[in-house]
Protein backbone atom coordinates (compact mmCIF):
# COMPACT_ATOMS: atom_id res chain seq x y z
CA UNK A 1 0.00 0.00 0.00
CA UNK A 2 1.41 3.73 -1.25
CA UNK A 3 -1.20 5.76 -0.41
CA UNK A 4 -0.01 6.59 3.58
CA UNK A 5 3.43 7.08 2.05
CA UNK A 6 2.34 9.90 -0.74
CA UNK A 7 0.19 11.41 2.01
CA UNK A 8 2.80 11.90 4.24
CA UNK A 9 5.88 12.26 2.36
CA UNK A 10 4.62 14.82 -0.23
CA UNK A 11 2.79 16.99 2.88
CA UNK A 12 5.93 17.40 4.06
CA UNK A 13 8.15 17.35 0.69
CA UNK A 14 5.68 19.62 -1.66
CA UNK A 15 7.11 23.40 -0.65
CA UNK A 16 10.47 22.77 -0.65
CA UNK A 17 10.38 21.29 -4.41
CA UNK A 18 8.08 23.92 -5.32
CA UNK A 19 11.05 26.19 -4.04
CA UNK A 20 13.40 23.74 -5.94
CA UNK A 21 11.93 23.84 -9.29
CA UNK A 22 11.30 27.27 -9.63
CA UNK A 23 15.03 27.93 -8.40
CA UNK A 24 16.85 24.96 -11.19
CA UNK A 25 14.13 26.39 -13.96
CA UNK A 26 14.26 30.11 -13.37
CA UNK A 27 17.32 31.25 -11.60
CA UNK A 28 16.34 32.67 -8.19
CA UNK A 29 19.84 32.84 -6.69
CA UNK A 30 18.17 35.06 -3.86
CA UNK A 31 16.33 32.32 -2.35
CA UNK A 32 19.63 30.19 -2.26
CA UNK A 33 18.97 29.97 1.89
CA UNK A 34 15.37 28.79 1.56
CA UNK A 35 16.62 26.68 -1.34
CA UNK A 36 19.27 24.61 0.93
CA UNK A 37 17.41 24.28 4.04
CA UNK A 38 14.54 22.36 2.33
CA UNK A 39 16.81 19.94 0.69
CA UNK A 40 18.11 19.63 4.43
CA UNK A 41 14.25 19.12 5.35
CA UNK A 42 13.93 16.99 2.00
CA UNK A 43 17.29 14.61 2.48
CA UNK A 44 15.84 14.07 6.32
CA UNK A 45 12.09 13.13 5.11
CA UNK A 46 13.52 10.97 2.46
CA UNK A 47 16.15 9.00 4.37
CA UNK A 48 13.53 8.25 7.46
CA UNK A 49 10.98 6.84 4.60
CA UNK A 50 13.37 4.46 2.91
CA UNK A 51 14.61 3.35 6.55
CA UNK A 52 11.34 3.68 8.49
CA UNK A 53 8.32 2.86 6.33
CA UNK A 54 7.05 -0.55 6.73
CA UNK A 55 7.48 -1.66 3.07
CA UNK A 56 10.59 -0.66 0.92
CA UNK A 57 9.76 1.93 -1.57
CA UNK A 58 12.57 2.76 -4.17
CA UNK A 59 14.03 6.30 -4.53
CA UNK A 60 12.51 6.51 -8.49
CA UNK A 61 9.01 6.28 -6.62
CA UNK A 62 9.64 8.68 -3.53
CA UNK A 63 11.06 11.30 -6.15
CA UNK A 64 8.08 10.76 -8.46
CA UNK A 65 5.69 11.11 -6.02
CA UNK A 66 7.73 14.38 -4.75
CA UNK A 67 7.42 15.37 -8.35
CA UNK A 68 3.72 14.79 -9.11
CA UNK A 69 3.06 16.66 -5.68
CA UNK A 70 4.57 19.92 -6.46
CA UNK A 71 2.86 20.17 -10.03
CA UNK A 72 -0.55 19.36 -8.04
CA UNK A 73 0.22 21.94 -5.45
CA UNK A 74 1.04 24.44 -8.52
CA UNK A 75 -2.77 24.02 -10.02
CA UNK A 76 -4.90 21.03 -11.67
CA UNK A 77 -3.51 21.96 -14.93
CA UNK A 78 0.62 21.70 -14.30
CA UNK A 79 1.78 17.94 -14.31
CA UNK A 80 5.50 16.54 -14.05
CA UNK A 81 7.03 13.77 -16.91
CA UNK A 82 9.56 11.43 -15.73
CA UNK A 83 11.87 10.46 -17.49
CA UNK A 84 10.47 6.96 -18.13
CA UNK A 85 7.57 8.22 -19.94
CA UNK A 86 9.54 11.04 -22.33
CA UNK A 87 9.22 8.59 -24.87
CA UNK A 88 5.47 8.22 -24.84
CA UNK A 89 4.93 11.72 -23.77
CA UNK A 90 6.77 12.73 -27.01
CA UNK A 91 4.28 11.24 -29.41
CA UNK A 92 1.18 12.93 -27.12
CA UNK A 93 -0.47 15.21 -29.51
CA UNK A 94 -2.61 17.69 -27.35
CA UNK A 95 -5.70 18.50 -28.46
CA UNK A 96 -8.06 20.44 -25.98
CA UNK A 97 -11.33 18.80 -26.94
CA UNK A 98 -9.12 15.30 -27.49
CA UNK A 99 -11.30 14.69 -30.56
CA UNK A 100 -14.47 13.90 -29.05
CA UNK A 101 -14.92 17.02 -27.81
CA UNK A 102 -14.43 16.42 -24.18
CA UNK A 103 -12.64 19.39 -22.83
CA UNK A 104 -11.06 17.74 -19.01
CA UNK A 105 -9.32 18.10 -15.77
CA UNK A 106 -8.25 15.94 -12.99
CA UNK A 107 -9.97 16.69 -9.72
CA UNK A 108 -10.18 14.12 -6.37
CA UNK A 109 -8.22 12.28 -8.24
CA UNK A 110 -10.43 11.44 -11.20
CA UNK A 111 -11.22 12.96 -14.80
CA UNK A 112 -13.47 15.87 -14.35
CA UNK A 113 -15.73 16.83 -17.62
CA UNK A 114 -15.26 20.70 -17.54
CA UNK A 115 -17.72 20.99 -20.64
CA UNK A 116 -18.63 18.97 -23.51
CA UNK A 117 -18.76 20.74 -26.93
CA UNK A 118 -21.63 21.60 -28.56
CA UNK A 119 -22.18 19.08 -31.16
CA UNK A 120 -19.63 16.81 -30.65
CA UNK A 121 -20.25 12.95 -30.00
CA UNK A 122 -19.75 13.92 -25.92
CA UNK A 123 -22.64 15.75 -26.08
CA UNK A 124 -24.29 12.92 -28.46
CA UNK A 125 -23.80 10.59 -25.96
CA UNK A 126 -25.66 12.49 -22.80
CA UNK A 127 -22.13 13.65 -21.18
CA UNK A 128 -22.39 16.71 -19.04
CA UNK A 129 -20.08 19.22 -17.55
CA UNK A 130 -19.27 18.14 -13.92
CA UNK A 131 -19.29 14.09 -14.94
CA UNK A 132 -16.22 12.29 -13.46
CA UNK A 133 -15.09 10.12 -15.44
CA UNK A 134 -13.76 7.22 -13.66
CA UNK A 135 -12.33 4.09 -16.77
CA UNK A 136 -11.28 4.87 -20.19
CA UNK A 137 -11.32 1.89 -22.28
CA UNK A 138 -11.45 0.25 -19.20
CA UNK A 139 -8.36 2.16 -17.33
CA UNK A 140 -8.85 3.95 -14.20
CA UNK A 141 -8.12 7.29 -14.21
CA UNK A 142 -7.00 8.04 -10.80
CA UNK A 143 -3.31 6.20 -12.33
CA UNK A 144 -3.25 8.67 -15.18
CA UNK A 145 -1.74 12.42 -15.43
CA UNK A 146 -3.80 15.11 -17.13
CA UNK A 147 -1.97 14.05 -20.80
CA UNK A 148 -2.15 10.45 -20.16
CA UNK A 149 -5.68 11.04 -19.90
CA UNK A 150 -6.50 13.05 -22.92
CA UNK A 151 -4.13 10.90 -24.81
CA UNK A 152 -6.47 7.73 -24.12
CA UNK A 153 -9.45 9.48 -24.64
CA UNK A 154 -7.57 9.80 -28.74
CA UNK A 155 -7.05 6.37 -29.00
CA UNK A 156 -8.31 5.31 -32.34
CA UNK A 157 -11.59 3.72 -32.70
CA UNK A 158 -14.33 3.03 -30.44
CA UNK A 159 -13.50 4.81 -26.70
CA UNK A 160 -15.14 3.37 -23.69
CA UNK A 161 -16.18 5.43 -20.84
CA UNK A 162 -17.50 4.77 -17.17
CA UNK A 163 -18.94 7.96 -16.05
CA UNK A 164 -20.18 8.84 -12.24
CA UNK A 165 -22.60 11.90 -12.37
CA UNK A 166 -22.94 14.04 -9.00
CA UNK A 167 -26.30 12.80 -6.49
CA UNK A 168 -25.72 9.33 -8.65
CA UNK A 169 -24.31 6.15 -7.42
CA UNK A 170 -24.60 3.78 -10.19
CA UNK A 171 -22.20 4.35 -12.69
CA UNK A 172 -22.94 4.92 -16.76
CA UNK A 173 -21.38 3.62 -19.97
CA UNK A 174 -20.65 5.12 -22.82
CA UNK A 175 -18.87 4.29 -26.16
CA UNK A 176 -17.76 7.11 -28.16
CA UNK A 177 -16.27 7.52 -31.54
CA UNK A 178 -14.22 9.96 -32.82
CA UNK A 179 -16.62 12.58 -35.61
CA UNK A 180 -15.82 15.62 -37.27
CA UNK A 181 -18.14 18.25 -35.46
CA UNK A 182 -15.45 21.99 -36.60
CA UNK A 183 -16.59 24.21 -36.89
CA UNK A 184 -18.78 24.24 -34.03
CA UNK A 185 -21.18 26.80 -35.61
CA UNK A 186 -23.28 29.83 -33.44
CA UNK A 187 -26.93 29.49 -32.89
CA UNK A 188 -28.58 33.15 -33.46
CA UNK A 189 -32.24 33.54 -32.99
CA UNK A 190 -34.83 36.08 -31.22
CA UNK A 191 -36.93 35.07 -28.06
CA UNK A 192 -39.69 37.48 -26.97
CA UNK A 193 -38.53 40.31 -28.86
CA UNK A 194 -34.56 39.39 -27.50
CA UNK A 195 -31.70 38.69 -29.56
CA UNK A 196 -29.98 35.75 -28.47
CA UNK A 197 -27.18 34.42 -29.58
CA UNK A 198 -24.87 31.07 -28.35
CA UNK A 199 -21.34 31.16 -28.50
CA UNK A 200 -20.58 27.52 -27.95
CA UNK A 201 -16.56 27.52 -28.72
CA UNK A 202 -14.33 30.21 -30.07
CA UNK A 203 -12.13 28.72 -33.20
CA UNK A 204 -10.92 30.29 -36.33
CA UNK A 205 -13.89 32.01 -37.77
CA UNK A 206 -15.98 32.65 -34.44
CA UNK A 207 -15.49 36.39 -34.15
CA UNK A 208 -16.78 36.93 -37.42
CA UNK A 209 -19.57 34.49 -37.43
CA UNK A 210 -20.34 36.41 -33.90
CA UNK A 211 -19.80 40.03 -35.79
CA UNK A 212 -22.56 38.71 -38.65
CA UNK A 213 -24.84 37.74 -36.21
CA UNK A 214 -24.38 41.22 -33.78
CA UNK A 215 -24.72 42.96 -37.36
CA UNK A 216 -27.84 40.82 -38.33
CA UNK A 217 -29.59 41.72 -35.00
CA UNK A 218 -28.92 45.74 -35.15
CA UNK A 219 -30.49 45.40 -39.30
CA UNK A 220 -33.88 43.95 -37.45
CA UNK A 221 -34.13 46.61 -35.64
CA UNK A 222 -33.01 44.19 -32.33
CA UNK A 223 -31.43 46.60 -29.40
CA UNK A 224 -31.15 43.81 -26.60
CA UNK A 225 -29.34 40.71 -27.03
CA UNK A 226 -28.29 37.97 -24.78
CA UNK A 227 -25.02 36.23 -25.38
CA UNK A 228 -24.71 32.54 -24.03
CA UNK A 229 -20.95 31.74 -23.37
CA UNK A 230 -21.82 28.26 -21.07
CA UNK A 231 -19.86 25.20 -22.51
CA UNK A 232 -18.21 27.43 -23.88
CA UNK A 233 -14.87 26.25 -22.39
CA UNK A 234 -11.86 26.45 -24.47
CA UNK A 235 -10.55 26.77 -28.71
CA UNK A 236 -8.79 30.18 -29.27
CA UNK A 237 -8.12 33.28 -26.94
CA UNK A 238 -7.53 35.67 -29.92
CA UNK A 239 -10.94 35.22 -31.07
CA UNK A 240 -12.58 35.53 -27.93
CA UNK A 241 -10.80 38.62 -27.82
CA UNK A 242 -12.03 39.82 -30.69
CA UNK A 243 -15.33 38.76 -30.82
CA UNK A 244 -15.51 40.81 -27.07
CA UNK A 245 -14.16 44.08 -29.26
CA UNK A 246 -16.90 43.54 -31.40
CA UNK A 247 -19.02 44.75 -28.63
CA UNK A 248 -16.42 47.71 -26.72
CA UNK A 249 -15.66 50.78 -28.31
CA UNK A 250 -12.96 51.38 -25.66
CA UNK A 251 -11.66 50.09 -22.54
CA UNK A 252 -9.08 47.09 -22.11
CA UNK A 253 -10.10 43.62 -23.11
CA UNK A 254 -7.73 41.90 -20.93
CA UNK A 255 -3.85 41.43 -19.85
CA UNK A 256 -1.65 38.57 -20.13
CA UNK A 257 0.72 38.75 -17.33
CA UNK A 258 3.70 36.07 -15.89
CA UNK A 259 7.08 36.56 -14.43
CA UNK A 260 8.65 34.72 -17.36
CA UNK A 261 6.67 36.42 -20.28
CA UNK A 262 6.62 38.92 -22.21
CA UNK A 263 3.38 41.17 -20.31
CA UNK A 264 0.35 42.56 -23.29
CA UNK A 265 -2.45 44.48 -23.39
CA UNK A 266 -5.59 44.39 -25.78
CA UNK A 267 -7.75 47.07 -26.04
CA UNK A 268 -10.67 47.79 -27.75
CA UNK A 269 -11.11 50.19 -30.93
CA UNK A 270 -13.85 52.27 -31.29
CA UNK A 271 -15.46 50.30 -33.95
CA UNK A 272 -18.28 48.06 -32.56
CA UNK A 273 -21.15 45.75 -34.41
CA UNK A 274 -24.05 46.38 -32.15
CA UNK A 275 -24.67 49.31 -29.60
CA UNK A 276 -27.52 47.87 -27.67
CA UNK A 277 -28.02 46.62 -24.36
CA UNK A 278 -25.95 43.24 -23.63
CA UNK A 279 -26.11 40.06 -21.26
CA UNK A 280 -23.57 37.76 -20.86
CA UNK A 281 -24.67 34.13 -19.60
CA UNK A 282 -22.04 32.14 -18.03
CA UNK A 283 -21.45 29.06 -15.90
CA UNK A 284 -18.89 26.69 -14.30
CA UNK A 285 -18.72 25.25 -17.64
CA UNK A 286 -17.16 28.47 -18.96
CA UNK A 287 -13.45 28.83 -19.31
CA UNK A 288 -10.51 30.12 -21.43
CA UNK A 289 -11.91 32.19 -23.86
CA UNK A 290 -15.41 32.00 -23.03
CA UNK A 291 -14.84 34.07 -19.27
CA UNK A 292 -12.32 36.00 -21.02
CA UNK A 293 -15.28 37.30 -22.96
CA UNK A 294 -17.61 37.57 -20.19
CA UNK A 295 -14.95 39.33 -18.08
CA UNK A 296 -14.33 41.96 -20.70
CA UNK A 297 -18.34 42.68 -21.07
CA UNK A 298 -18.35 43.01 -17.26
CA UNK A 299 -15.55 44.56 -16.37
CA UNK A 300 -16.31 47.51 -18.91
CA UNK A 301 -19.45 48.18 -17.87
CA UNK A 302 -21.10 47.06 -21.40
CA UNK A 303 -23.16 44.86 -19.98
CA UNK A 304 -24.29 42.26 -16.91
CA UNK A 305 -22.90 38.44 -16.05
CA UNK A 306 -26.05 36.16 -15.83
CA UNK A 307 -25.69 32.68 -14.08
CA UNK A 308 -22.73 31.46 -12.29
CA UNK A 309 -18.80 31.84 -11.10
CA UNK A 310 -16.52 30.76 -14.44
CA UNK A 311 -13.99 28.18 -14.29
CA UNK A 312 -10.95 29.94 -13.96
CA UNK A 313 -8.83 28.44 -16.57
CA UNK A 314 -7.86 31.55 -18.46
CA UNK A 315 -4.38 30.83 -19.22
CA UNK A 316 -0.90 29.99 -21.07
CA UNK A 317 1.27 27.28 -20.03
CA UNK A 318 4.64 25.74 -21.37
CA UNK A 319 6.61 22.89 -21.45
CA UNK A 320 9.96 22.91 -19.65
CA UNK A 321 12.43 20.24 -20.37
CA UNK A 322 14.67 19.00 -17.16
CA UNK A 323 18.22 18.12 -17.25
CA UNK A 324 16.92 14.34 -15.86
CA UNK A 325 15.49 13.81 -18.95
CA UNK A 326 11.64 14.42 -18.29
CA UNK A 327 10.38 17.95 -17.85
CA UNK A 328 7.13 19.76 -16.62
CA UNK A 329 4.01 20.99 -18.16
CA UNK A 330 3.51 24.27 -15.97
CA UNK A 331 1.16 27.55 -16.38
CA UNK A 332 3.80 30.68 -16.91
CA UNK A 333 0.66 33.22 -17.79
CA UNK A 334 -2.44 34.10 -16.75
CA UNK A 335 -5.27 36.52 -18.49
CA UNK A 336 -6.40 39.05 -16.44
CA UNK A 337 -9.86 40.95 -15.66
CA UNK A 338 -10.36 44.52 -17.68
CA UNK A 339 -9.15 45.78 -13.79
CA UNK A 340 -5.90 43.13 -14.20
CA UNK A 341 -7.17 40.55 -11.72
CA UNK A 342 -6.05 37.05 -12.64
CA UNK A 343 -9.01 35.30 -14.11
CA UNK A 344 -7.38 31.88 -13.07
CA UNK A 345 -7.65 33.07 -9.26
CA UNK A 346 -11.39 32.71 -9.20
CA UNK A 347 -13.17 32.90 -12.37
CA UNK A 348 -15.52 35.49 -13.27
CA UNK A 349 -18.39 36.18 -10.73
CA UNK A 350 -21.21 37.12 -12.22
CA UNK A 351 -23.47 40.24 -11.42
CA UNK A 352 -26.66 38.76 -10.98
CA UNK A 353 -26.34 34.96 -9.80
CA UNK A 354 -29.14 32.01 -10.51
CA UNK A 355 -29.87 29.87 -7.94
CA UNK A 356 -29.68 26.17 -9.40
CA UNK A 357 -29.63 24.28 -5.98
CA UNK A 358 -33.03 23.13 -6.70
CA UNK A 359 -32.23 21.33 -10.25
CA UNK A 360 -29.15 20.01 -8.95
CA UNK A 361 -30.40 18.41 -5.80
CA UNK A 362 -32.74 15.38 -7.84
CA UNK A 363 -35.49 13.52 -5.81
CA UNK A 364 -36.90 10.07 -6.23
CA UNK A 365 -39.07 11.33 -8.95
CA UNK A 366 -36.57 12.88 -11.49
CA UNK A 367 -33.13 10.66 -10.86
CA UNK A 368 -32.09 9.13 -13.84
CA UNK A 369 -34.64 10.89 -15.81
CA UNK A 370 -33.27 13.37 -19.08
CA UNK A 371 -32.08 16.92 -17.80
CA UNK A 372 -32.51 18.51 -21.32
CA UNK A 373 -36.02 19.49 -20.34
CA UNK A 374 -35.64 21.03 -17.18
CA UNK A 375 -36.54 24.99 -17.04
CA UNK A 376 -33.54 27.14 -18.38
CA UNK A 377 -33.33 29.13 -14.93
CA UNK A 378 -30.08 31.22 -16.08
CA UNK A 379 -31.83 32.29 -19.69
CA UNK A 380 -35.05 33.18 -18.17
CA UNK A 381 -33.33 35.11 -15.68
CA UNK A 382 -31.86 37.39 -18.41
CA UNK A 383 -35.01 37.49 -20.08
CA UNK A 384 -36.31 39.28 -16.96
CA UNK A 385 -33.90 41.83 -16.44
CA UNK A 386 -34.80 42.48 -19.77
CA UNK A 387 -38.05 43.12 -18.76
CA UNK A 388 -39.56 40.22 -20.99
CA UNK A 389 -40.76 36.51 -19.79
CA UNK A 390 -39.69 33.58 -21.59
CA UNK A 391 -42.40 31.45 -24.02
CA UNK A 392 -44.36 29.16 -22.36
CA UNK A 393 -42.47 25.93 -22.05
CA UNK A 394 -39.67 27.56 -23.04
CA UNK A 395 -36.52 24.80 -23.11
CA UNK A 396 -33.27 24.96 -22.56
CA UNK A 397 -31.14 26.88 -24.92
CA UNK A 398 -27.85 25.92 -23.53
Amino acid sequence: MMTKKKIAFLTLSTAMMILLLAGALFGQASQKTSVYRYISIFSEVLDLVRNNYVDQVSSEQLMEGAFNGVTDAIDEFSYYVPPSQMNAYKNFVDVEDNGLGLVVSKRFGYAYVIAPVAGSPAEKAGIERGDFIEKVNGATTTNMAVWQLRSALRTNGPVKLQVLRGGNTKREEMTLQQATFHPVALEANTISGIGYIKVPYFEKGTAAQFRAALEDAHKRGVRKVIVDVRGNAGGSVDEAIAAADDLLTSGLITALEGRKVEPKRWQADRATAFDGEVQVLADVSTAAGGEIFASAIRGNNRGKVVGLTTYGKAIVQRFVPLPSGGGVQMTVAHYTTPDLKPISDAGVRPDVVVDLTAQVLETEETKGKPKKDAEDLILKKALQLFGVQPPVAQKKAA
